[in-house]
């Protein structure tokens, strides 16, 4: 479920303010990126199908307590819980693919993991607002709480079991990380890489994970389900994206070039989106959309990363990327949440509620754009390694 369709309940139901509300959504993102590489070494000692079981009933656990919650502190609560059970996901699907799955079909298959991870967002969407005005927000959590479990029992029975992981190989494990990382934060490419990714991916975890829903809402008067496609089609971009960048890194043979020409055409389809008031509501969701495809280019950056390490520190290399990445996200949330409230200074409506003009989203919009506009000078100070795009795909 993405927490931009639950913004107004929320904040409604709890009377918190914009800023209360991306603090509660941002506690999913500490546990997940805090156990990122931890969570490569669990997979690599119990096996795929114990961490698939597991995560997927503490996603259930965390949605039940989130639904059920009476207080902020269990929201919050919950909202942690979920982030902790979501740090296995990306990373089992790689594992599962690289154990299974003979290596030319790896790029392909985690390929196609991250597009159904973006139909897993479009479904807590627009289906999920819809769901929510039928039975209620936290009937919906606790629909989803239930398919959790499902999942899980899925799993328990279909998924292949893992062989038992060899003794000697917990040690070997851990001194490849620890060399790892230190080859990587001694790396000034990996951080440059790094920034990238973390600014790039902000379109789909600031924007269409919290915020563009409820500015489309005031900008056109519409539905929640209605402005709820934004996020829908910024998702969809973006899943998309990752392929045409890697089409187009092949054509130019540069992943440096495709990344800044992507960064630059994204800073200026999200600026026309968000602040053109000459353009309609259908045009809007265009450029949103080709703005999410521009900033798809951010997995050509997982691909580059694997050159400031040996081989054989894959893992550990996509571990930290994947950190670094998603640690934005929380930032931003409390950022732009924070932001809201500084610029509407104090204004209420009748009822007392807490009243976010379009200007007022406009103006903390603009710090998003900043920080597209540094992703985009970030990246001409990223080296062109030879061969970088063919390893990253290997």
């Amino acid at each position: 479920m993405e927490p931009s369709v639950l913004s107004n309940n929320i904040m409604g139901e709890f009377e918190v303010t914009a800023s209360t509300f991306g603090a509660i959504v941002s506690m999913a993102y500490l546990p997940y990126i805090i156990m990122q590489i931890p969570c490569g070494v669990i997979l690599d000692r119990v096996g795929a199908k114990t961490v698939v079981v597991v995560s997927n009933v503490l996603l259930a656990l965390g949605a039940f307590i989130f639904g059920a919650a009476d207080s902020v502190t269990q929201l919050k609560i919950g909202r942690l819980i979920i982030g902790l059970a979501s740090s296995a996901g990306f990373i089992s699907c790689g594992k599962v693919v690289t154990d299974l799955f003979p290596l030319p079909k790896h790029s392909l298959l985690i390929g196609v993991g991250m597009f159904l991870g973006c139909i897993g967002g479009i479904a807590g969407t627009s289906p999920t607002a819809c769901l929510i005005n039928m039975i209620g927000w936290r009937y919906t959590t606790f629909v989803l709480a239930a398919f959790g479990i499902i999942v899980s029992l899925l799993a328990m029975r279909y998924m292949k079991a893992d062989g038992k992981p060899k003794n000697d190989a917990t040690d070997a494990t851990s001194h490849s990380i620890i060399d790892g990382l230190k080859l990587l934060v001694k790396s000034s490419q990996a951080w440059i890489l790094g920034l990238y990714g973390a600014l790039a991916y902000l379109p789909l975890g600031a924007l269409a994970e919290v915020w563009i829903v409820p500015f489309m809402e005031r900008r056109f008067s519409i539905s929640t389900e209605q402005a709820a496609v934004a996020s829908i089609l910024i998702l969809v971009g973006y899943g998309l994206g990752a392929i045409v960048a890697a089409k187009v890194a092949d054509v130019l043979k540069s992943g440096k070039m495709t990344v800044a020409i992507f960064s630059a055409a994204t800073v200026i389809l999200f600026w026309v989106a968000l602040n053109s008031d000459s353009i309609g509501f259908v045009t809007c969701l265009v450029l949103l959309f080709a703005g999410g495809l521009g900033a798809g280019t951010n997995t050509i950056a997982f691909a580059m990363i694997y050159r400031c390490v040996p081989e054989g520190f894959g893992g550990t290399s996509a571990g930290f990327m994947n950190s670094v990445v998603m640690s934005s996200v929380p930032i931003f949330q409390v950022l732009l949440g924070t932001l809201l409230d500084f610029f509407r200074n104090g204004t209420v409506d009748n009822n007392g509620a807490p009243v976010y003009t379009v200007d007022i989203f406009r103006g903390a919009f603009l710090f998003f754009i900043a920080a597209l506009v540094i992703a985009f000078v970030s990246t001409l100070f990223i080296k062109e390694h030879k061969g970088s795009m063919e390893a990253g795909q290997k």
